[in-house]
């Protein structure tokens, strides 16, 4: 849907403002942990509220939860406050006072209030050591690195979080992958990021980022806002909810355009939201989808070389990426009697994928009738052109998925010996079917701007490197669990629980029958955990807890290092990967207290509001872990088991909220390592480059235990705040300071890091009257262009082009001024 059709859509439904429209109800108090989520009833829709120009302190005590229609909460995360849930399924943990693990949460309000159009920036500010890795040189296509595991766009990654949009697992089904594009942001009611807890199934050994989507009962009014900028920026949104005789209805519409920072790198997006609901004295269901059409350029790293010419340069190209999505979920929450809820959840998934990527090649002209493979061996292909012009190609793949699953879980809140307690059974059965091909046209290397014209022809010889793929692939994942919160005393919780996970694989090769094949992964997950209140404003928390990962099929298809795959282009016949098991250890303190309390009365009065702090220490190990490691073949690679590795590290934060200050400061440290020795392909880190120079053949490195893993920063610092000049003016300030982390490909840490960055984001934002706002933003005020990512790669690949350093980096965005305008009604 385009942005016109969308703003013509949203000035339709003001009609039925004056009629249906009234404030948004308060939602109740969340619970984070099992995959569905039980909730009380909500309260009686609050009455209208005018519309509060200054930030409102977060209130964590369930008993009395602030009006959700505040104008202008305050923006910054709050460490302890009780998360609360829209009706609809998600997973979810037990309040945060009884939660044995970290949990970050975001909500709606501090999302409008940084005017935040992609929910991972979001992320970033909320979580102490979350931070977005620029991987692709796309905004729309973010790196999310959370404790050293990562949920990205780019297929051949390695992911570590598990991520969920009301209780639906959106893990792609291929490679579990997260397109972070396909979310529209508008229509997040909140986030958490959630640790610790198996009940979150597959692929969570890092953790979870849960998402609960506003519908119409927790949303009610509309709002339309626009705003345009730097690299030709043009976005806007829509949203609208209205709630009447117990049926309500939600929708939200997100469009964007740009020119990209870097060339080559526009982007369109288009997705909406949208939700139905019915509300009964016990039942509650919910019809829900989500729907993008999203194209954008992905330029990738390019050379540390030419950037530091030219920062907006490339690296080859076209590189193209065009996501669609489709899904549907109905689910709902059924109190049969006092005590006892059941909740269930179906859902059906449509991602479809078309990827286009220019790059260089080892096919090359031989002095014979038709070019040779990067081993001299002559193929099918014709020499049209001989030696002197550069040759490259234009790979392709195609990705269709479909996954349908479901959930049924039982909640039941009887005492046990007389004493609080929750007991959660549940059920999850997900299944996913692919369709995956690809193919790869001979094309010219143009040496004006590298891009790559293609010449009509397919590489279609067996004998050459890369051979097209297609083949279909089938994943189920069945997740049995049960999770117990014993309150054995008014200070003391114990939470104990395990979930069963069983995955099973199998591909299908279309071509041949070198990939078909079929494997299995079972394991059953504990988590045990326990808080203890020492005062009524400080507690402890302490948990154990284990998880698993079973190989995606693209991994399963590319584990072979002599025969390795463009990832995640072309596949061969590979030895099975084993699976992935973590286990977590992490231990803290929070708590939150009223300075004035403490205080005497003049300085009180200085600082009347409410400070919310957290302090945690956290280990995971994990076991067989999968790595994506470079061939020696250019731009090809393979997965591998490493081994053991080790992420660990501490997580503080704290933030003071008043009724016109809110301002926060958090610290983390990730100190990840390899703790096997193992060999890793790395055929152009320089000692392997050196060594093939002397003669002494060599494509490999020998990764020693305590060696630090690549790609991720050791230290994480931010700090922000929002403060209200008068009633209708605001402004606030975000910084993020990184330290540089290790270049993938030196796993042996011999050459450095990457620099250390600061960004310093501003904004600010005027309410001319209670429905109309109007706002600026300046990211990265400083403009500074940080490295985030970089690899090693082929010097030699571009003969006319004579690079010395052997980094390819990704770069950050310059500095962007953006305006725009809010309506509310």
């Amino acid at each position: 849907m385009k942005l016109s059709r969308s703003i013509a859509l949203a000035t339709g439904l003001i009609c039925l403002l004056p009629s249906l429209s009234r404030a948004q109800t308060a939602l109740p108090d969340i619970n984070i942990s099992s995959p569905l989520r039980s909730h009380p009833k909500p309260a009686p829709a609050a009455q209208p509220v005018a519309v509060n120009p200054h930030p409102v302190a977060v209130n964590p005590h369930p008993t009395a939860p602030a009006p959700r229609r505040t104008a202008a909460r305050a923006p910054a995360p709050a460490p302890a406050p009780n998360p609360a849930p829209s009706p609809a399924p998600t997973p979810q943990a037990p309040p945060l006072s009884t939660t044995p693990a970290a949990v970050n949460i975001t909500t709606a309000q501090e999302i409008a209030h940084t005017h935040e159009f992609d929910v991972a920036q979001a992320l970033e500010r909320v979580a102490p050591n979350v931070i977005i890795e620029d991987v692709q040189g796309n905004p729309f296509s973010p790196q999310v690195d959370f404790r050293g595991f990562v949920a990205s766009p780019v297929s051949g990654t390695p992911q570590g979080l598990a991520v969920y949009m009301n209780g639906v697992r959106i893990n792609e089904a291929w490679g579990d992958t997260v397109n972070w594009d396909l979310i529209p942001t508008v229509a997040i009611d909140r986030t958490a990021i959630v640790t610790g807890n198996p009940l979150f199934g597959l692929n969570a050994i890092g953790g979870a980022v849960v998402m609960d989507m506003k519908n119409g009962f927790t949303y009610h009014g509309f709002e339309l806002d626009g705003r345009g900028g730097s690299f030709g920026r043009r976005q806007g949104s829509m949203q609208f909810g209205v709630e009447q005789d117990g049926v309500a209805a939600y929708l939200a519409v997100e469009a964007a355009g740009d020119n990209g920072y870097r060339k080559f790198s526009g982007s369109e997006i288009h997705r909406l939201y949208g939700d139905l609901g019915w509300r009964g004295d016990s039942a509650e269901i919910h019809a829900s989808t989500n729907i993008a059409d999203n194209k954008f350029g992905v330029s990738a790293a390019a050379p540390n070389d030419l950037v530091n010419v030219d920062p907006s340069s490339v690296y080859t190209t076209p590189q193209t990426t065009k996501n669609t999505l489709s899904q549907f979920d109905l689910n709902g929450v059924f109190t049969p009697q006092q005590n006892w809820k059941l909740l269930a959840d179906a859902h059906y998934r449509a991602f479809d994928q078309a990827h286009v990527d220019g790059n260089t090649t080892d096919f090359a002209s031989c002095g014979l009738a038709t070019l040779c493979d990067g081993s001299g061996n002559p193929t099918y292909m014709p020499d049209f052109f001989g030696p002197t012009v550069p040759l490259s190609v234009i790979d392709r793949t195609w990705t269709t998925s479909r996954t349908v699953g479901g959930t049924v879980q039982i909640d039941n809140t009887d005492k046990l010996v007389e004493r609080p307690n929750k007991i959660t059974f549940g059920v999850n059965l997900e299944h996913g079917w692919t369709h995956f091909a690809a193919s790869e046209e001979l094309g010219l290397l143009n040496p004006y701007d590298l891009t790559v014209p293609g010449l009509g022809i397919t590489t279609l010889d067996p004998a050459g490197d890369v051979a097209p793929v297609k083949l279909n692939a089938a994943n189920t994942y069945l997740g049995v669990y049960t999770l117990d919160t014993f309150e054995a005393t008014d200070k003391l919780t114990f939470t104990a629980g395990a979930r069963y996970n069983l995955a099973r694989i199998a591909l299908y090769d279309l071509y041949s029958t070198q990939l078909n094949g079929s494997s299995s992964y079972a394991h059953v997950n504990p988590v045990v955990g326990a808080t203890y209140k020492i005062t009524p404003e400080v507690a402890a928390y302490a948990s154990y807890s284990e998880s698993n990962r079973a190989p995606t099929p693209l991994e399963l298809g590319c584990a072979d290092p002599n025969r390795p795959c463009l990832i995640d282009n072309f596949l061969v016949a590979d030895p099975t990967l084993k699976q992935v098991v973590a286990h977590s250890i992490e231990s803290g303190f929070r708590g939150d207290f009223r300075p004035a309390a403490y205080l005497p009365a003049e300085a009180g009065a200085v600082l009347p509001g409410r400070v919310d702090w957290s302090a945690g220490v956290f280990r995971t190990t994990s076991f067989n872990d999968i790595l994506s490691v470079p061939s020696e073949i250019a731009g090809q690679g393979y997965f591998k088991n490493a081994g053991t590795t080790q992420r660990q590290g501490l997580e503080t934060q704290i933030r003071y909220t008043d009724e016109k200050l809110s301002a926060y400061v958090n610290y983390a440290l990730t100190d990840a390592t390899f703790r096997s020795m193992i060999e890793l392909g790395s055929p152009y880190n320089p000692w392997v480059v050196a060594f093939n120079a002397l003669g002494i053949p060599a494509s490999s490195i020998l990764v020693m235990p305590g060696s630090h893993m690549t790609s991720i920063p050791k230290h994480r610092l931010k700090g922000g705040f929002d403060y209200a000049l008068t009633k209708e003016w605001k402004i606030g300030m975000d910084v993020v300071y990184s330290a540089g982390n290790w270049v993938r490909g030196d796993e042996i840490n011999a050459f450095g890091t990457l620099p250390s960055y600061a960004t310093v984001n501003l904004r600010s934002s005027y309410q001319l009257t209670k429905n109309f706002q109007i706002y600026g933003l300046i990211d990265n005020i400083g403009g500074v262009r940080a490295r985030s990512f970089a690899t090693f790669f082929n010097t030699q690949a571009i003969p006319f082009l004579n690079f010395v350093d052997p980094r390819q980096v990704s770069i950050s965005a310059p500095t962007g001024f953006f305006a725009g305008a809010k309506m509310t009604f």
